[in-house]
């Protein structure tokens, strides 16, 4: 069994699986391919919001306000 072991994980085939992982990185990188994978933000809604507190009385008021992109 432990022959079977070793022709299946030879170090040529690992020395191949390595160097295809280095490559496929090497590409994703200069090709800038791990760009864009980023979560979407949320849209701006300009606006005004109002904490109350129990009783009803405005605690804290913050307004929004939304700019675009010059990009």
């Amino acid at each position: 069994m432990l022959e079977k072991l070793k022709r299946r994980f030879d170090k040529r085939r690992l020395v191949l699986i390595a160097a295809l992982a280095g490559v496929a990185l090497y590409v994703g990188w200069r090709t800038n391919g791990f760009e864009g994978q980023q979560p979407e933000q949320k849209p701006c809604v300009e606006g005004r919001n109002e904490i109350k507190d129990k009783d009803g009385k405005v605690v804290q008021v913050t307004r929004t306000t939304c700019y675009e992109d010059k990009n």
